[in-house]
C-alpha cells in the first residue's frame, strides 16, 4: 500500500555569518550546499544525480529568472522537471504537499526542494560600497525566460495588497501583522498590559529554543524584558512590536530536502531509519486582502488547512507532540492557537527552530528549515507526529503538514487544492468604502513609528456607519492621539471622518 508514499529522506540547512562583508554567499552555493547536506543526511552518494525534479523556493535578493536550470548545472544533474514559485513563506510546505501527489501519482521518484536567503551578505556587500556582480537592488519580476527546461514558475501569481491598503501605508508585514496582533488582544479581551506580557513570554520562548540550534541566526536567549522594552537597539517599529519582536530577514540561510518514495527509497539503498513520512497535508487561502475581512482576527483557511491534513493522517490534533507554527510575528503562534482550539497552558512546544525572529526568517524559504527540523525530530522519536504551518502574505496563504517516522495506515490521497479550496466555507468579503464621510468605527489599528522612535501614523482600519469596511490615517502632527492609543484600547473607538489627502482617509477622535 505504502509503495509510493512520500518520504524525506535527506535535510540539509545552513547559516552562513561572516564577520567579513566581503564573504559573499551566492545563493546558488548556498543551496548546492544545502542539496549535498541533504544527500550526506540520506547516506546515499548518489542520490543527487537520480533526481528527476527540482524545485526552488523563490528568492528575494536575487534577479534569477532561470535559478533552476543554474541550480540543475551546478549540481550536474538535468532533471525533466524544473519550478520554480512564486513569493510566499507558504511555499515549502506547498512545495512538499505539491511534490507529494507527483511522488504518489508517478510523475516522479525522487525530488530535490531547495531555497537561499542572502539579505545579510548583501547589506553587507552594499553598506562597504561593494555590491556584488549581477546584483539588483530592488525586486525584479520572476517570470522566467525561455522554455520549460530553464524553470516552470508555480504558485499563485496574484499581489498581497490591493491598491486602497497600499495608499494607506498599508504596505509591509511591519505595518499589517500588528494590525492582527491588536485585534487578536481585542477578541481576547486582554488589555494592553497583559498583550505586553503575552509578548514578553513569545520572545523568551522563543528565543530559547534558538539559543540551542546551531542553525539559529541568533543564539542569545532574550528575556521577556528585553524584547518587549524600547531601546536604541530594539527601537519600536509598528505598535505593539518592538524590533526584536519582529522577522529577522537580514540572514544568509539555505536548506534542502530529498523526498522519493519506499520503492525508490529501498532500490537506493537509503536506510529505513531515514525515512520520514508525510502522513497529510493541505493548502488553502483566506480572503485575500486583509482590508476585506470582517474578522481581522480569524483564519478560516488555518483552520479548514490542518483539519485537513488532520483527517488524512487519520489523527488529531491531540496525537501531535510538536509543531512548528509559522511565527513571522507573535500574533501568528496565537492564532493558531485559537483557532485550532489549543489552550495557552498547553505544554507542547510551539516552535522548533526558534522562530523568525530569533532564528532567522530567510524570506519565502523558513518553514523549509522547520520541516527540516521535524525531520530530525521524528527521527528522535520515531512514533511520535509532528505538524508543521507555513504562511504567506498577509495570514493569506496557508499549508499544513503532518510528519512522522510511523508507517501511514492509509495510502496519500489528498484532494486537489483547488477543488478545497472550493469548498472552504469563507466569510462574505467587506466592501470598501474607498471615500467614507461621517463616523468610523475602529475594527483595528497599529502606530507606525520612524527610525528615531517617535510616534509617526495612526494607522486603522474600520467601518463606516453604512457597514462598509474603510482604511483611514490619524491627522498628521497629533502626536497626542498616537500616545494615547497606544495606552488604551482603540478598538472600538468611534472617531469621524474629516478629509482625505492624497488618497489617504483622515479620521480624527
Amino acid at each position: 500500500m505504502n509503495n509510493r508514499a512520500p518520504i524525506i529522506v535527506g535535510v540539509g540547512q545552513l547559516t552562513h555569518k561572516p564577520k567579513n562583508p566581503r564573504d559573499f554567499l551566492h545563493p546558488l552555493q548556498g543551496m548546492k550546499t544545502a542539496v549535498k547536506r541533504a544527500a550526506d543526511d540520506a547516506g546515499c552518494k548518489d542520490l543527487i544525480g537520480t533526481a528527476d525534479a527540482l524545485h526552488v523556493v523563490n528568492i528575494f535578493t536575487w534577479n534569477y529568472r532561470k535559478v533552476p536550470r543554474m541550480l540543475a548545472e551546478l549540481l550536474d544533474i538535468n532533471p525533466a522537471l524544473k519550478e520554480y514559485t512564486t513569493i510566499g513563506g507558504d511555499t515549502p510546505q506547498w512545495l512538499v504537499n505539491r511534490v507529494a501527489d507527483n511522488l504518489v501519482s508517478g510523475k516522479n521518484d525522487v525530488s530535490i526542494l531547495a531555497g537561499c536567503e542572502v539579505m545579510h551578505s548583501v547589506k553587507s556587500a552594499l553598506a562597504s560600497g561593494r555590491p556584488p556582480e549581477g546584483f539588483q537592488d530592488n525586486f525584479q519580476d520572476i517570470t522566467p525566460i525561455g522554455d520549460d527546461s530553464e524553470g516552470v514558475l508555480i504558485g499563485n501569481k496574484r499581489f498581497g495588497n490591493s491598491g486602497d491598503e497600499l495608499d494607506h501605508f498599508m504596505d509591509m508585514p511591519i505595518r499589517i501583522y500588528p494590525l492582527i496582533e491588536n485585534a487578536l488582544r481585542a477578541k481576547e479581551g486582554l488589555t494592553i498590559e497583559q498583550q505586553i506580557e503575552n509578548l514578553g513570554k513569545f520572545g523568551e520562548t522563543f528565543s530559547a529554543v534558538a539559543a540551542k540550534n546551531p542553525y539559529a541566526w541568533s543564539r542569545d536567549p532574550l528575556t521577556a524584558t528585553q524584547t518587549t522594552t524600547p531601546s536604541p537597539k530594539n527601537r519600536m517599529i509598528s505598535f505593539p512590536y518592538t524590533k526584536l519582536l519582529n522577522a529577522n530577514l537580514y540572514v544568509d540561510q539555505a536548506a534542502a530536502l530529498i523526498m522519493t518514495t519506499p520503492h525508490m527509497a529501498r532500490k537506493l539503498g537509503i536506510p529505513k531509519e531515514k525515512w520520514v513520512y508525510l502522513h497529510g497535508g493541505q493548502d488553502a487561502t483566506d480572503i485575500w486582502f486583509i482590508s476585506e475581512r470582517k474578522d481581522i482576527a480569524d483564519s478560516p483557511a488555518i483552520k479548514a488547512s490542518v483539519q485537513d491534513a488532520l483527517r488524512q493522517a487519520q489523527l488529531t490534533l491531540a496525537d501531535v507532540s510538536f509543531f512548528d507554527f509559522y511565527s513571522c510575528f507573535p500574533c501568528m503562534p496565537r492564532l493558531y492557537r485559537l483557532v485550532l482550539g489549543i489552550e495557552h497552558a498547553d505544554p507542547r512546544p510551539m516552535t522548533l527552530t526558534g522562530g523568525l525572529p530569533y532564528f532567522g526568517g530567510p524570506g519565502s524559504n523558513y518553514v523549509m528549515h522547520s520541516i527540516a527540523e521535524a525531520v530530525d525530530r521524528c527521527r528522535i522519536e520515531p512514533e511520535k507526529f509532528g505538524l508543521i504551518t507555513s504562511n504567506g502574505w498577509y495570514c493569506t496563504k496557508h499549508s499544513a503538514g503532518i510528519y512522522s517516522c510511523r508507517n501511514p495506515t492509509k495510502t496519500w490521497n489528498r484532494a486537489p487544492p483547488a477543488s478545497f479550496q472550493k469548498r472552504l466555507s469563507l466569510p462574505k468579503s467587506l466592501e470598501i468604502d474607498k471615500a467614507p464621510s461621517g463616523s468610523f468605527l475602529v475594527d483595528s489599528y497599529t502606530v507606525w513609528f520612524s527610525r528615531q522612535g517617535e510616534p509617526e501614523t495612526g494607522i486603522l482600519i474600520g467601518r463606516t456607519e453604512s457597514g462598509k469596511r474603510a482604511l483611514a490615517h490619524t491627522p498628521k502632527g497629533n502626536k497626542d492621539i498616537l500616545y494615547t492609543m497606544m495606552q488604551k484600547e482603540w478598538i472600538g473607538a468611534k472617531g469621524k471622518v474629516v478629509g482625505q489627502k492624497d488618497k489617504i482617509n483622515i479620521v480624527d477622535f
